[in-house]
């Protein structure tokens, strides 16, 4: 149960939104809406694509991992763009990873904030192409998790110790 609390917390920084227009940061700071749990990015924010990137290019490792069936691999998930009414998109990050059909299935692990295409519980299939980060935990350290990586990374350092002591697991950096 402490687990599933956690990685709850840990969905906090874990939604993502973006628009092809440059849009206003809900907190000057780093974008984080703590009224509804989004992170919100312009889709020319470098460092945020630059993550994305870096996901889909080491995919190849959340495989071996979620193959591998490791009693101490847990947590595994995957997030997706859906695309917008106003031709942006929002990431949603979907949990309970399995292969199926070449594909991943999983079930939407945060409430949409702007898509209609998908809500929290539904289940999907994803493909390879369409992963925008993906994550799993390790004797409770994050791999992957770049998006993750990448919003802690614009937090003051007492911003990053409060996050780091509410997740109970470890981002190394």
């Amino acid at each position: 149960m402490n687990q599933i609390k956690l990685f709850l917390l840990l969905l906090f920084f874990l939604s993502c939104n973006n628009n092809q227009s440059t849009q206003k940061l809900r907190s000057e700071k780093i974008g984080i809406d703590t009224s509804n749990n989004t992170y919100t990015v312009t889709a020319e924010d470098s460092s945020m694509n630059d993550a994305i990137s870096k996901a889909k290019r080491t995919i190849g490792e959340f495989d071996e991992a979620l193959k591998s069936n490791n009693p101490l691999y847990t947590n595994f998930s995957i997030k997706k763009r859906y695309t917008t009414a106003d031709g942006g998109g929002e990431h949603m990050w979907i949990a309970g990873i399995i292969f199926f059909k070449g594909n991943y299935q999983g079930i939407v692990n945060n409430d949409a904030e702007r898509t209609t295409e998908v809500k929290y519980g539904d289940t999907v299939i994803v493909q390879k192409d369409e992963i925008t980060d993906w994550m799993y935990l390790v004797n409770n350290v994050l791999k992957g998790g770049y998006t993750i990586r990448e919003v802690r990374n614009k937090m003051t350092k007492e911003e990053r110790n409060k996050i780091d002591n509410d997740l109970g697991f470890k981002i190394e950096d």
